[in-house]
């Protein structure tokens, strides 16, 4: 047999993938990569402290406006304090709401400088406390 007699030898041909099968696995990295992007954890603190200096428990509340959703933080007990770990991040203004009992006992205003300054930690203010023991619980059953 000589070279010009023998039957090549079937070499596989190199072929890429199709365009549409290109396109879908990169359209798919896109959105995988967007979607990651979308639902990343959102900004938080690592704690907030409330120090209640009253002789009553006061839930505590945070919001970054006034229309906002409220983030309940704690029912802090008489006369101590409770931390609060990974709080959602109100922005540059956190406005702090108290009560007691279904009494409303205010808000207090703070700018994160500041509360980043205190440690992060805030007090119930004596006022609130005075209007909170002052006021009469009322049920919601009778």
């Amino acid at each position: 047999m000589t070279q010009a007699t023998m039957a090549r030898p079937h070499v596989p041909r190199r072929t890429f993938p199709p365009v549409p099968l290109i396109a879908l696995v990169v359209v798919g990295a896109l959105l995988c990569a967007a979607m990651a992007y979308a639902l990343r954890d959102p900004d938080v603190v690592s704690r907030v402290t409330v120090r209640n200096p009253g002789d009553i428990a006061v839930n505590v509340s945070v919001r970054a406006t006034d229309d906002d959703a409220q983030l309940l933080l704690a029912t802090v007990p008489p006369t101590t304090s409770a931390t609060n770990l990974d709080v959602l991040d109100q922005g540059d203004e956190w406005i702090f709401s108290f009560s007691s009992g279904g009494v409303r006992g205010g808000t207090r205003r703070v700018s994160r400088a500041k509360l980043s300054a205190d440690g992060w930690r805030v007090a119930v203010p004596e006022s609130v406390v005075q209007r909170l023991q002052s006021s009469t619980f009322v049920p919601t059953y009778r």
